[in-house]
C-alpha cells in the first residue's frame, strides 16, 4: 500500500490501517515531541493530538510528500503551537522522577551526575534558535535523514546541513563551558 492509499484508508475509518500506522510511528513522534518539551506526559498528550489530527485530516493528504513527512510536519507544528500557547520557553527535567529521564527511551538507571548532564543538555538545546532546535531534534532524537528534515521544515538540504552543524557547534561549546 502506498502513502496515498494509506491516507485514504485512514480517512475512510479503517482502524487496522490506522493502528498499524500509529504503531509504526508512535515512538518516533514521542521522541520528537519529548525532544522539544522534555516532559513525558506532555509529549504523550501531544502524540495523541498529532494522531487525532492525522485521523481527522487524512482526507487532505495530497501525496506531495511522504506520509511520514506530513506526520512529522504536523507533530512539529503542534508542538511549537503548544509551546507558544502555554508560553513555555524552558523545560527542566525533574531528576527525582524517573519517568522524565528519556533520551531515546526510558532510562531509570542513570546516576545523578548523568541526569544533571541531560538536564544541562536540554537547557542548551532549548536555548538554540528555533530552526536549529527543530533540525537537531529531528536529526538526533528521530534519526531522520537530512533530506526528510528539509521536507518537514520546508528548507533545502544544504540549509539543514548548516542548521545541524551550527546546532552541534553551539551545543559542544556550551556543554564544554559548564
Amino acid at each position: 500500500m502506498d502513502d496515498i492509499q494509506i491516507a485514504q484508508e485512514i480517512a475512510n475509518g479503517n482502524q487496522i490501517v490506522f493502528e498499524k500506522f500509529f504503531e509504526e510511528y508512535k515512538l518516533k513522534v514521542v521522541n520528537l515531541c519529548y525532544g522539544m518539551v522534555h516532559n513525558k506526559d506532555e509529549a504523550e498528550d501531544l502524540v495523541q493530538d498529532v494522531f487525532i489530527e492525522i485521523f481527522s485530516s487524512a482526507k487532505n493528504f495530497q501525496g506531495k510528500s511522504k506520509l511520514s513527512t506530513w506526520l512529522y510536519r504536523i507533530a512539529v507544528n503542534k508542538t511549537i503551537n503548544h509551546l507558544r500557547k502555554n508560553k513555555i520557553k524552558k523545560f527542566f527535567l525533574n531528576i527525582d522522577d524517573n519517568e522524565n529521564c528519556l533520551i531515546n527511551e526510558e532510562r531509570i538507571d542513570l546516576t545523578i551526575e548523568e541526569r544533571e548532564k541531560i538536564t544541562h543538555l536540554h537547557k542548551v538545546i532549548d536555548n538554540l534558535p528555533s530552526k536549529q532546535k527543530t533540525a537537531i531534534i529531528l536529526f538526533v532524537y528521530d534519526e531522520l535523514p537530512q533530506k526528510d528534515i528539509a521536507e518537514v521544515m520546508g528548507c533545502s538540504v544544504s540549509a539543514i546541513e548548516v542548521l545541524i552543524f551550527r546546532a552541534k557547534q553551539s551545543i559542544k561549546k556550551r556543554m564544554v563551558n559548564n
